[in-house]
């Protein structure tokens, strides 16, 4: 039992947490800096609804580079097994971007991925192409940092991620500020080149300290172990990635499609800075969770999580402070600052369903039950899309998307809370 324990006493937890929550908060504040960025250009509507696209589509492509982080962790053991993992993410990369290009250069393809699947109208299409050329480009930025990055956590040295976070957010906000003052490149440009130039400098800044820290062990593995465990991984991480898409897809199909895909972009860049620590809350339980008898803490600590961050944003969302924020610090355009508070005041009650999920799936984790926890996030997708395809057209624009995300969310959480009260005695003796 005591060598279960992770944790007795909070000061413990919160020593392992804060800096995880410092960091997402930092990340989740680069969106905002962007959606500051594109609501000084020329016409601030279009930009930012062709950014919002441009990107939730490239994300789905960047999805997979993103799972060589916990493939590197998994799997890296020596310098051998680093230039294994190496070759199989040099090898998804270029199937990846070839697709990418094909989609960014071949006309006849890009309108049917744009304007069919996506509902793209023919206002934002020039638009969001040319910031899908951009956009493309993270794969190739991202899977170079959390390679990379799977280094620097392999050997417990947090701090260097932290400090290229840091780095990350100085560089896009001395961009941006620099395309709003000289206007060195304009509309939804501005969103797609501060974000991938800001991911290639965090990237460029894990290489630079992941790179010493290969380990020195002998280990070897074959290429096919290591495909085995990323495919799955892939899987999972593409079709997480399609439910933003499928989002914009229902925004784009309603009147005033521009302002509501504006308004949902602006409101999530602007509610997931608080939002953002209730992602760690799996990570929280899988560390302190192991000992049964620590569990009631880690209970309580993710309640207090959700409440604290539900109550922040509420209050910001229904005070003058958040209308000053979209107003004065974003620059909003008038016709979006309404819709988009009433985006964050449904956002806001996304951290009560989120610390409960992530307190869940940590759970999950540590009793190996990924099919669960898989299970739980393709229901999660599906709800959201079929949500905010079919019923969106009822619920006013600003709110569709955001109630749409918390209905799946909720779905997951209700999927993964049914597995553990069903297989609970189950799931304790394969925990201890």
């Amino acid at each position: 039992m005591t060598e279960q324990r992770r944790t007795g006493n909070l000061p413990d937890l919160l020593r392992f947490y804060l800096p995880l929550a410092v960091t997402w908060m930092l990340m989740m504040f680069t969106h905002t800096i962007i959606s500051a960025g594109l609501a000084r250009t020329v016409n601030p509507t279009v930009s930012t609804a062709a950014y919002a696209v441009a990107l939730s589509l490239a994300a789905i492509f960047e999805a997979p580079l993103v799972m060589l982080r916990q493939t590197g962790m998994a799997l890296i053991s020596s310098k051998q097994s680093f230039l294994v993992v190496r070759r199989v993410a040099r090898i998804t990369l270029l199937i990846f971007m070839a697709i990418v290009v094909a989609i960014g250069y071949v006309p006849a393809l890009g309108r049917y991925v744009f304007q069919d699947i996506l509902g793209v109208a023919d206002e934002l299409l020039a638009a969001t192409i040319i910031a899908f050329r951009v956009t493309m480009l993270l794969p190739i930025a991202s899977g170079l940092r959390c390679l990379y990055q799977s280094l620097i956590l392999l050997n417990k040295h947090t701090t260097y991620i932290s400090i290229g976070m840091f780095v990350r957010v100085g560089f896009m906000i001395v961009l941006i500020y620099c395309f709003s003052t000289f206007h060195w490149v304009v509309g939804p440009l501005v969103g797609a080149i501060a974000l991938v130039s800001g991911i290639f400098i965090e990237g460029i800044n894990a290489y630079w300290f992941g790179r010493k820290l290969i380990p020195e062990g002998e280990k070897t593995i074959m290429p096919r172990a290591v495909w085995s465990f990323y495919l799955p991984l892939i899987d999972s991480s593409l079709f997480v990635a399609m439910g933003k898409p499928f989002i914009n897809a229902g925004l784009a199909r309603m009147p005033d499609a521009a302002i509501s895909l504006a308004a949902f972009s602006v409101a999530s860049s602007f509610a997931w800075v608080l939002i953002s620590p209730s992602q760690n809350v799996h990570q929280v339980t899988m560390m302190f969770g192991r000992n049964p008898a620590d569990r009631p803490l880690v209970r309580k600590f993710a309640a207090a999580v959700a409440i604290i961050s539900t109550t922040a944003l509420l209050a910001v969302s229904f005070s003058p402070l958040g209308r000053w924020l979209l107003t004065n610090l974003i620059q909003a355009p008038a016709e979006l600052i309404e819709p988009t508070l009433w985006g964050i005041r449904t956002l806001a009650f996304c951290p009560l369903i989120l610390c409960w999920l992530e307190y869940n799936t940590g759970i999950l984790l540590l009793t190996q039950a990924t099919r669960l926890v898989s299970l739980a996030k393709t229901l999660n997708l599906l709800t959201t899309i079929a949500f905010v395809l079919t019923l969106a057209p009822f619920v006013p624009g600003a709110i569709a998307a955001p109630l749409a995300q918390l209905v799946g969310f909720a779905s997951e959480g209700l999927v993964l809370q049914f597995g553990l009260s069903r297989d609970k005695h189950r799931l304790m003796l394969r925990a201890n």
